[in-house]
């Protein structure tokens, strides 16, 4: 009878996670630190700070991963957090957070090469591994990818099954302003390459502002 009485609230206690995760949101950002984007290193840290983090709530995750020259390294996920549910412990931890991101901006390295891809197979091996039910990466880039000699990268036709995936504070570079339409058809093939390994949905947010929003409908 004890040991039936002990299974059942095994189980009722697992049943009860499994829930809760159906209601947690995982969210992962990229940050590109090669080429001219480098320069972007404090701007990509005040629009997590002020749109990221702030929203998060208990039980919701958060990956910073760095995209270089070979961005699917485990090396490239600089600090992550899974807030607690008691709010002095997730206030604690947001703020550790946001430290971690202002040493970032200080940060002076510099990649050649431009790994989005590897960074985004990377950030959805860490989404699929929280189990939440809410799973969104954001890449703070110009989606201008240059793979080094030798480097391979094909994503899978589910790669990015039910994720929701965003491009912010996309930079134009010069010849994007000679010709805009160099800038829309490389966002348009990213589009077409994302949505065709399974993601859910893809936007390009250019007002940082929109964030919160952003994620709001996430949950």
């Amino acid at each position: 009878m004890k040991r039936t009485l002990y299974i059942a609230c095994i189980a009722l206690i697992l049943a009860g996670c499994s829930d809760n995760k159906r209601y947690e949101t995982a969210i992962c950002a990229l940050a590109d630190i090669s080429g001219t984007y480098a320069d972007q290193k404090q701007d990509v840290a005040r629009i997590i700070k002020a749109g990221l983090i702030p929203n998060l709530e208990p039980g919701d995750s958060l990956f910073f991963i760095t995209i270089d020259s070979n961005s699917y390294e485990e090396e490239n996920l600089k600090f992550k957090l899974n807030l607690d549910y008691i709010p002095s412990k997730a206030n604690d931890q947001k703020l550790a957070f946001a430290t971690n991101l202002d040493e970032f901006a200080k940060d002076q390295t510099r990649s050649r090469y431009t790994d989005i891809s590897g960074a985004m197979m990377l950030c959805a091996d860490y989404l699929r591994n929280t189990g939440s039910g809410n799973q969104a990466m954001v890449i703070f880039s110009d989606m201008k990818e240059e793979l080094q000699p030798g480097l391979k990268r094909k994503f899978r036709e589910t790669e990015f099954s039910a994720m929701h995936i965003a491009a912010l504070n996309v930079i134009k570079l010069g010849q994007d302003s000679t010709n805009p339409e160099i800038y829309r058809k490389r966002l348009s093939e990213w589009e077409k390459r994302i949505k065709g390994s399974g993601a859910e949905s893809w936007d390009t947010i250019l007002d940082a502002s929109k964030i919160p929003e952003y994620v709001e409908q996430l949950k």
